[in-house]
């Protein structure tokens, strides 16, 4: 007999979504009507062949210093809402395709333990030899309720449970792809940066991507590197999950354009599997390009009035009458022509000098 109890890994094992029903909690407790109670461990996770038998034990502890009676009960886990939290079918009866909870023997379907009381629960667990390959999800309810399954299944705000999460051996598929890679807007003031990455598992088992997120700018350099999904939470299969906490902070102002890239890999050890996509943003860092903006537009604006005083100056010496005029049209032809050029000199120098000092 081989489970995880260790309540250390509650945050990436079993999607991370799931601590949503052990209410982020360490042991897993439930706090409703006056009533408390823990479940340990808060999820089991393993592998078995078609036809195994293991035996399992949960602690549980009664958290109210009165006596109580809880339900027990088990129940499938069908996927998982957007957000992570997962979906529990309504009915052992309902076809979920990850079936688990008819194979859990439960030694009585209710139990009391008296006032910060302690108990162990012991369970079997019979994987049939007709198992299909892959991931099954189920868990072990405690309830301060009857539960009506058939009906309309026990209240969640009511329960407390065990997670389970079985990989039946055998050709399992594998194959999980990145359906979206983006930022949160596409120009940003400073190299803090927020990223969405929604990943989809189009196998029959759990993946966990997990892998480097870099960052590299204009010139290509790389300037940072993150790790995508460092808590390894998981992808249910046929499902897709969004990974929104994803951020990027630099340790400079930033200029210009950059790109990320992230390759996570997944799968089991000696099978990895990668993937990889891309994704552009712009760094423009206002605090600074705008008071430079204003200095630069002062600059053209002094440059221009001195080259008209020195084109008005240089005509004053000159004769009056046809040849004046003529020579004054060349004269605001040339005035003209000479202020493009300064202003695009300076226009090029500024951009050098903000290229040399962010990017």
């Amino acid at each position: 007999m081989h489970y995880n109890c260790r309540l250390s890994r509650l945050k990436h094992l079993f999607f991370g979504l799931f601590l949503l029903c052990l209410a982020y909690a360490v042991p897993a407790s439930l706090h409703a009507q006056g009533t408390g109670v823990s479940i340990n461990p808060a999820t089991i996770e393993e592998t078995l062949d078609p036809g195994a038998v293991n035996s399992y034990s949960l602690k549980v502890e009664n958290l109210n210093s009165n006596e109580q009676t809880f339900y027990l009960f088990t129940r499938n886990i069908s996927g998982v809402r957007e957000g992570g939290s997962p979906i529990f079918a309504q009915s052992n009866l309902e076809v979920t395709g990850y079936e688990l909870a008819d194979w859990i023997t439960l030694p009585y379907d209710q139990i009391t333990i008296p006032g910060e009381g302690i108990v162990h629960i012991e369970f079997t667990m019979e994987v049939p030899e007709n198992a299909s390959p892959g991931s099954h999800f189920g868990g072990v309810f405690l309830s301060v309720e009857p539960p009506e399954i058939e009906k309309s299944g026990a209240a969640v705000g009511y329960q407390v449970a065990n997670i389970i999460s079985i990989r039946v051996s055998g050709e399992a598929v594998e194959q999980a792809s990145i359906r979206q890679f983006s930022t949160s807007k596409f120009l940003y003031g400073s190299q803090n940066v927020d990223f969405l990455v929604r990943i989809e598992n189009t196998g029959n088992v759990l993946v966990r991507p997990t892998g480097p997120l870099e960052v590299f700018n204009m010139l290509g350099n790389k300037v940072g590197s993150i790790t995508f999904n460092p808590d390894q939470s998981a992808v249910f299969p046929n499902d897709s999950r969004d990974f929104l906490n994803v951020n990027w902070t630099g340790d400079s102002l930033g200029f210009g354009r950059y790109e990320a890239i992230v390759s996570p890999v997944y799968g089991d050890l000696g099978a990895k599997k990668t993937m990889s996509t891309t994704v552009s943003f712009w760094i423009l860092p206002m605090s600074v390009i705008g008071p430079a903006a204003l200095a630069l537009g002062v600059l053209l604006l002094i440059t221009f009035i001195i080259v008209k005083l020195y084109i008005r100056r240089s005509l004053a010496h000159l004769s009056q009458g046809r040849r004046l005029v003529r020579r004054r049209r060349n004269g605001n032809s040339s005035a003209l022509l000479l202020v493009v050029i300064v202003s695009l000199t300076v226009t090029a120098l500024f951009l050098i000098v903000l290229l040399a000092l962010f990017a």
